[in-house]
């Protein structure tokens, strides 16, 4: 009778596949059809994926996150292109706007026609309520992995929990908020470093 040894080496839930363009599509496609939420919803379940897969570790995930959010248009869609772009190049960037748009343009056009048929049930109304809950506990996953892999001072801390208690107490006014304070940090660490 053989005894299993204990190998040191890659975490067993890590399986390693080739990056190939129908993989990242199909990949990109299940998580955005079975996904509900926005992008910072999306963003997580994209990172854990492609860890999964061995194509990206967590790290440089997170960096190219950071990156992507300086694009213009949805967090996942630039996340999902910088990150196939980075692991299969051009033909595996496509496939990852394929597979990010796709699906929910696809679901808008049957979920409209099913909303007109069934939008009154009371089952369907808690299906959405019971999706609604499951946001924040995702988006606060995200913003806890962000938060730990960036170096924090205490003038970095004080900004952002200033900029959070405002958002806190004056949401109506988010947009303005979050484009006062980025426009106020930016110019205080010129001015700081001057």
């Amino acid at each position: 009778m053989k005894i299993p040894s204990k190998r040191k080496g890659p975490n067993k839930t890590t399986k390693k596949t080739e990056p190939t363009p129908l993989r990242i599509f199909l990949t990109l496609a299940q998580i955005n059809t079975l996904t509900l939420g926005g992008g910072y919803v999306i963003v997580p379940v994209i990172g854990n994926s492609f860890q999964k897969q061995g194509w990206i570790d967590e790290e440089e995930f997170y960096r190219i996150f950071s990156r992507a959010q300086v694009f213009p248009g949805p967090v996942a869609l630039s996340t999902s292109f910088l990150c196939s772009y980075r692991i299969a190049g051009v033909k595996g960037a496509i496939a990852a706007v394929l597979g990010v748009v796709l699906p929910p343009f696809i679901a808008l056009i049957l979920v409209g026609g099913f909303i007109s048929l069934y939008g009154d049930s009371e089952l369907f109304k808690r299906f959405l309520n019971g999706a609604g809950a499951v946001v924040p506990g995702l988006v606060g996953s995200m913003l806890w992995k962000t938060a730990k892999n960036r170096k924090w001072t205490a003038r970095i801390f004080i900004e952002v929990g200033i900029l959070a208690i405002l958002l806190i107490l004056f949401p109506s006014a988010a947009f303005f908020i979050l484009i006062g304070g980025i426009v106020a940090l930016y110019l205080g660490r010129l001015l700081w470093k001057s």
